[in-house]
């Protein structure tokens, strides 16, 4: 099976960093510049990146002059070949792809808990140590609040969910008086 663009770059660039000792750096480096593109007032520039319009080369110089003091000189490189390649459209998918690399090699596991309200730090604790034991990695919480669940906890990691939440229960609730009066 062909490998995607974003898996082919990724992985030069995951080697390329380990072979350098700068993972660490470039990871972070790079954390920041996704996070950086992702804001709205950014779209004009990645849209500038992406375009075939625009030569290789005028784009490298750009990165070059709006990152060039500012992020790991690997990754500088690495952001000037995927613009001078026409590949700057899958930056995002790129990252995708270099981050769960580094999961992988740290032992990290990225977990979603979507609560109706903030949770407690006991409770926190209390499930970043149970998922720990269980999946037998270090787990990286990211919380999300959504008061449409009503109460209990959804938590989402790799293809898993685990859905408590009380609005779940209720509509299985439903489903089951509906399907016995039906």
């Amino acid at each position: 099976m062909a490998e995607t663009v974003g898996k082919v770059y990724s992985t030069a660039l995951f080697e390329l960093c380990t072979e350098q000792d700068k993972l660490e750096k470039v990871f972070s480096d790079y954390s920041e510049f996704e996070a950086l593109m992702k804001n709205s007032e950014c779209a004009d520039y990645l849209r500038f990146l992406a375009s075939p319009l625009i030569s290789g080369q005028e784009k490298s110089d750009s990165i070059k002059a709006v990152f060039g003091d500012k992020i790991d000189a690997l990754l500088l490189d690495f952001l000037c070949l995927t613009a001078e390649k026409n590949r700057a459209d899958k930056l995002d998918e790129i990252y995708g792809e270099f981050r769960k690399m580094y999961n992988d090699k740290l032992g990290l596991l990225e977990v979603t808990a979507v609560t109706a309200q903030p949770m407690t730090a006991e409770l926190r604790d209390r499930l970043t140590d149970k998922l720990g034991r269980t999946t037998g990695k270090r787990i990286v919480l990211t919380e999300e609040i959504d008061k449409s669940i009503i109460g209990g906890i959804i938590v989402r990691y790799g293809n898993t969910e685990l859905d408590s939440s009380v609005k779940t229960r209720l509509d299985n609730l439903k489903a089951q008086i509906t399907n016995t009066i039906a």
